[in-house]
């Protein structure tokens, strides 16, 4: 990783080397006016607390709600530029020196951001009464020191080589106001008080819609748009369909669906590809009883035809996942390691007499999810397995407490990806069984490499630990890599999209075309 002092008058830094370096209806109300920008997205938040962030609709309103010291910029490329902060210093590996911008305000009346609003941000999640989902990622945070009314000193505890890439840049480093937030109680869920953009919260209606409106208050880069409006519709097909109607102005869909959409698109849309740094995975538990034998696990692995899926749900556009870290990263595994063989999975289940194997596969109810539950139920019956598909509703299935996570069997899903291997990884260690790691996997090796890659500030040399440690996750039985999902985005020729290389929208850079 490079060391350097990032200021404003140096303002980008290109890919990892830098180390700054996701039911359906129709709305029914009439199309969009110029100055209404109304976007689909799969769900209605469930926490805007960047404590408890889970969803890909929490992590782009997170992005777009609040600053960040340094955040990625809309284009083809990741780049990243200076948000809230006016420099930062990474030249040492304990500690984050920056200073803030002045004059960025909170909206209802919570005041300047400060260094003491970074300080609480940050330590929030380090306090064990808060309970922070992402506390992994913040596990080596010593303390923020407050220096100024702007400045403060990160101190780590460790090295931690992956912090600044793969967390405060993104939705996880986001900044919030320490005088809201303990006027909340220290914690809130999907209606924050206090925010800092280009767009603040207007109005929610829990599955009808969620209105942002332009900040008065702001000063920075702002859009074409004085109101953004989202709308939940779960189902691809239904967003196309709510798309023709005239009903949106931009939405993602299956990328199943691509060459259909370019072959005839709907009047007056769009149709880009955009790949997705998000890896799509089957998890399988292994503590579970029914899935606690290796054996049984790798006959589902081999089970599987993941090319056949792949071209189902993508239209042969997804690309095939060797592991959590996508194509053109460092830890970027370039060959597949696993190939279906019916053979050996039958041998491995009679080894472990388990045959007649039935067992359960819950996934999100979609279109594209569907077909692949489908498809995978096909495969294992081929095997001698009986698949139950459970399709559920985003809430639900990201809805995980003691009795529903010990009741896992298999879990098809896709993660929020990052540019940083790191950040993914760490969460399959055994202190996040039943909260993040699903699949129960627990390694004393895999833990030791992944404390070497934390201190390892050589981009190449940590993605060599992270192919090794992808290799072990799969070789345990519970991972399937099936894709690094691929998206369409559909917009309206009347305006020109803010989006970053993975598709997420950026709402500022959201433009009226000329």
């Amino acid at each position: 990783m490079l060391h350097f002092r990032f200021t404003q008058t140096d303002t980008s830094i290109t890919g990892t080397a830098g180390a700054i370096a996701a039911a359906a209806f129709l709305w029914a109300a009439p199309a969009a006016q110029a100055e209404t920008l109304t976007i689909a997205v799969p769900s209605d938040p469930g926490y805007l607390d960047p404590a408890y962030w889970g969803s890909t609709v929490d992590q782009f309103l997170i992005d777009n709600l609040y600053p960040r010291l340094a955040k990625p910029v809309p284009g083809d490329e990741w780049k990243f530029e200076l948000d809230a902060a006016e420099s930062v210093d990474l030249s040492d590996p304990l500690k984050i020196v920056f200073e803030l911008k002045q004059g960025i305000m909170w909206t209802g009346g919570y005041g300047e951001l400060t260094a003491e609003d970074v300080e609480y941000s940050y330590e929030r999640h380090i306090d064990p009464d808060l309970e922070s989902g992402i506390v992994t990622e913040f596990q080596y945070l010593e303390d923020v020191e407050v220096t100024g009314k702007y400045t403060g000193i990160i101190h780590l505890s460790e090295p931690y080589a992956p912090f600044w890439g793969a967390t405060l840049t993104f939705t996880s480093g986001a900044i919030i106001s320490k005088a809201a937030a303990d006027e909340a109680g220290g914690w809130f869920e999907s209606t924050p008080v206090a925010t800092a953009s280009a767009y603040m919260l207007k109005e929610f209606e829990p599955g009808n819609k969620l209105v942002l409106e332009r900040n008065p208050a702001w000063t920075g880069e702002t859009g074409d748009f004085d109101e953004i409006v989202l709308l939940p519709i779960g189902d691809e097909n239904a967003s196309e369909l709510a798309f023709a109607a005239g009903e949106l102005d931009y939405t993602r869909t299956s990328a199943a669906n691509y060459e259909t959409l370019i072959a005839n698109p709907p009047a007056g849309g769009v149709v880009k590809l955009a790949q997705t740094l998000d890896p799509l995975f089957l998890g399988i538990t292994q503590t579970t009883e029914l899935l606690a034998d290796v054996k049984v696990r790798r006959a589902i692995q081999l089970a599987l035809d993941i090319p056949t899926i792949l071209a189902a749900t993508t239209g042969g556009h997804g690309l095939p996942a060797t592991g959590f870290v996508p194509a053109g990263f460092p830890g970027h595994r370039a060959e597949v390691t696993l190939t279906r063989d019916l053979d050996q999975a039958r041998a491995l289940l009679a080894e472990a007499g388990a045959e007649g194997l039935v067992v359960r596969l819950d996934y999100v109810n979609n279109t594209t999810r569907d077909t692949a539950a489908q498809i995978m139920q096909a495969n294992l019956a081929e095997a001698g397995i009986t698949l139950e598909l459970n399709g559920q509703d985003e809430g639900t299935f990201w809805s995980l407490d003691e009795i529903r996570a010990a009741d896992l069997q298999l879990h098809l899903k896709a993660w929020t990806g990052n540019p940083e291997g790191y950040y993914t990884m760490q969460y399959f260690v055994e202190d996040q069984i039943g909260y993040w790691n699903w699949e129960g996997y627990a390694n004393d090796e895999y833990n030791a490499l992944l404390a070497q890659a934390r201190t390892t500030e050589d981009d190449a040399a940590r993605g060599e630990i992270y192919k090794t440690l992808q290799l072990m996750l799969e070789e345990s039985g519970s991972f399937v890599f099936v894709s690094q999902e691929p998206t369409v985005i559909l917009h309206r020729d009347t305006i020109i999209p803010g989006i970053l290389p993975d598709g997420r929208p950026v709402f500022h850079a959201f433009k009226k075309a000329e």
